[in-house]
């Protein structure tokens, strides 16, 4: 029975909570009966002493706003309707409830999101784009494409600021891997097969123009470029022929393998690349959902076999030598945001 007693003892407001609720519920009245003075004395009173929850004040600094503009002075309306929605960025306004100016001096304010971070994940369709063959031995075709890996999937982060409402540029980070390979024949018996596992950081930078859809809907278009940086880039060459073969001009057989060779002297580690994208998306007060989808689009080579000769064993010994190819890759997912800060600034007078 004590201890039944004792919860709902520590179950009731505290003397201070219950005294600032009597308050706004005092400031309430007056504003009903058109004691606007007195009310705003409540109210002042409310925001200095108590300590009020972000909805608690929301409604504590509209009352407030109302107040001064039915007692005329202008400049605190404005100034307190700031404050309400630097406090509350994703206030309603319920127009047929308020004074006609208080609704003016709101719609005076363009809101939207100022600085935002958010995590993407989504399947890559990665491919390779010849530029230009190379060969090491006449006779033989050297044409035959990096063979690509289907699909894969990414998650990273991006950090984006809006610079007007509308209009935003945003930075991705992420990392992925690739494994891929290229077979180069001459039936009966020449065989030369090369696989290689790269690993890239890339770094897109966009411009994004957001359009409004209704209540909580919008979608957006984005163009940009971005740097893909090459981290590490391992091979393996696998040769077989036989004294028959006259291609390679041995008069012997062959069949060995190389394994672990660092290609990052063969590759361009620093490339560019384009990108443009769409989404479509809800948002829920800070936090946004979008599907997206978007192309990138190689600006150069990322191999460079005119550096072929920095390790001669893989060119002169296993005829070995790349291609120049541009990587470009199409990717679908969804992303969440969340709004760190928004931007509430004065358009019109």
């Amino acid at each position: 029975m004590l201890a039944s007693t004792q919860g709902l003892v520590a179950q009731k407001p505290s003397p201070v909570v219950q005294d600032c609720t009597q308050r706004y519920k005092s400031a309430e009245a007056a504003y009903q009966a058109g004691l606007f003075t007195d009310c705003i004395r409540t109210l002042e009173g409310l925001l200095d002493s108590c300590d009020l929850s972000r909805k608690q004040k929301e409604g504590t600094l509209q009352m407030l706003a109302k107040a001064y503009v039915e007692t005329g002075e202008m400049g605190k309306a404005e100034s307190t309707v700031n404050i309400l929605l630097k406090n509350a960025p994703h206030y309603e306004l319920n127009e047929s409830e308020n004074p006609e100016m208080f609704n003016r001096i709101v719609k005076r304010y363009e809101i939207h999101p100022k600085l935002t971070i958010g995590l993407k994940t989504a399947g890559d369709w990665y491919r390779h784009k010849t530029i230009k063959t190379y060969s090491v031995l006449e006779g033989l075709d050297y044409s035959p494409p990096i063979h690509d890996s289907g699909y894969f999937f990414t998650f990273h982060g991006f950090l984006e600021y809006e610079i007007i409402k509308g209009l935003s540029i945003s930075i991705e980070g992420r990392k992925f891997s690739v494994r891929q390979g290229r077979a180069i024949t001459k039936l009966p018996s020449f065989v030369l097969y090369y696989q290689e596992d790269v690993r890239f950081l890339e770094f897109p930078i966009y411009i994004k123009k957001f359009f409004d859809l209704g209540k909580s809907f919008s979608a957006y278009a984005s163009a940009g470029s971005g740097l893909l940086y090459f981290r590490e880039a391992t091979g393996i060459a696998a040769l077989s022929y036989t004294k028959d073969d006259i291609i390679t001009g041995r008069n012997t057989d062959f069949d060995d393998i190389i394994t672990d060779i660092d290609m990052l002297p063969l590759k361009n580690r620093y490339t560019g690349f384009w990108n443009a994208g769409i989404g479509i998306g809800y948002a829920l007060r800070n936090v946004r959902f979008f599907i997206d989808a978007r192309y990138i689009g190689g600006l150069n080579s990322v191999n460079n076999p005119k550096n072929s000769h920095l390790i001669p064993e893989l060119r002169d010994d296993y005829f070995y030598i790349d291609q120049e190819v541009r990587v470009n890759h199409f990717e679908a997912g969804f992303t969440i945001s969340y709004t760190l800060l928004n931007s509430v600034k004065r358009i019109r007078k």
